[in-house]
C-alpha cells in the first residue's frame, strides 16, 4: 500500500524559507510614501514606476476580473497581503503595468524604489541584484503554493495554513521564534481571508470557529492566539 500524502505538508515545511528583505537597499536614501487605511499605493493598468517596501502597516493586492457575462459584475479577488519589510509592485515587471490594486489595510509607510534607479544599482551592486532575484522568486513560490492550496486542501486546512503562514511571516519581522501562545492581530477582514483563501466568508468564520472548539487556537475578534502549534499544522 503506497503511503497517504499530505497535500499540504511541503507547504507548511518550507514557508519560513520566503521571507526575503531588500536590506541592500536600507543605506540608499529613498523617499517614502504614507498611504492612508483604504487608499490605493497603485492601481491595476498604472505603469511600473517604482517598487515598494512596506516600512509600516500592511497591504492586500486586490485583481478584478471580467465577469462570465455582461449582466454581472466583474470579479475581486485578493491575490495577497503584504507585511513589513515585504515588496510590493512586482507584478508590473512582466508586462511594465500593475496587475492588481494595492490597498493599505491600515495607516502605512512604504520606502519608494523607482525602476529607473533600482535597475542599474543592481547592475553595479551584484548581492542586490541577487537580493530582487530572490524576492522574485518568493512571490513564484507564494503563487505556486496557494494554487496548491486552493486546488487540494479543504476550508479547515486552508484557514490553518493561512494562520501559520501570517505568523511565520510575522516571526520573520520580528527576527525571532513566537512560542505556541502567540497573539496575532488580523488586520484584514475575514472576507478578504475569504477571498485570498476561495472560500466564503460564513465557512471562514465557521472554520475557525471549529479551530477554536478543538483547542487549536484562541479567538477574541480580530486578534488570534495560536494555543497548539502542532493541531494547526497536522490539520
Amino acid at each position: 500500500m503506497e503511503p497517504s500524502i499530505d497535500p499540504g505538508a511541503s507547504v507548511r515545511r518550507a514557508a519560513p524559507t520566503l521571507h526575503v528583505r531588500f536590506s541592500d537597499a536600507d543605506a540608499i536614501p529613498f523617499p517614502t510614501r504614507t498611504v492612508e487605511r483604504g487608499d490605493a499605493l497603485y492601481c491595476m493598468g498604472e505603469p511600473l514606476r517604482s517598487l515598494y517596501t512596506v516600512q509600516s502597516g500592511c497591504f492586500k493586492t486586490v485583481a478584478t476580473y471580467p465577469s462570465v457575462n455582461d449582466d454581472s459584475a466583474p470579479h475581486m479577488q485578493v491575490t495577497g497581503f503584504h507585511f513589513v519589510n515585504e515588496t510590493l509592485g512586482l507584478d508590473g515587471v512582466c508586462t511594465s503595468r500593475h496587475e492588481s490594486d494595492a490597498i493599505a489595510l491600515e495607516p502605512s509607510i512604504v520606502r519608494i524604489m523607482p525602476v529607473g534607479i533600482l535597475e542599474p544599482l543592481c547592475r553595479e551592486y551584484a548581492a542586490m541584484q541577487h537580493e530582487l532575484l530572490a524576492i522574485m522568486s518568493a512571490e513564484i513560490v507564494r503563487a505556486s503554493r496557494l494554487a496548491l492550496m486552493l486546488g487540494t486542501m479543504p476550508a479547515r486546512e486552508r484557514v490553518a495554513a493561512f494562520l501559520l503562514d501570517f505568523s511565520e511571516r510575522l516571526d520573520a519581522r520580528a527576527g525571532s521564534a513566537r512560542g505556541q501562545t502567540s497573539a496575532l492581530i488580523l488586520p484584514m477582514t475575514r472576507a478578504d481571508i475569504g477571498s485570498y483563501l476561495g472560500l466564503e466568508l460564513e465557512t471562514v468564520s465557521r472554520m475557525l470557529s471549529k479551530l477554536q472548539r478543538e483547542g487549536a487556537i484562541g479567538l477574541n475578534g480580530r486578534q488570534v492566539r495560536i494555543v497548539d502549534r502542532t493541531m494547526l499544522e497536522h490539520h
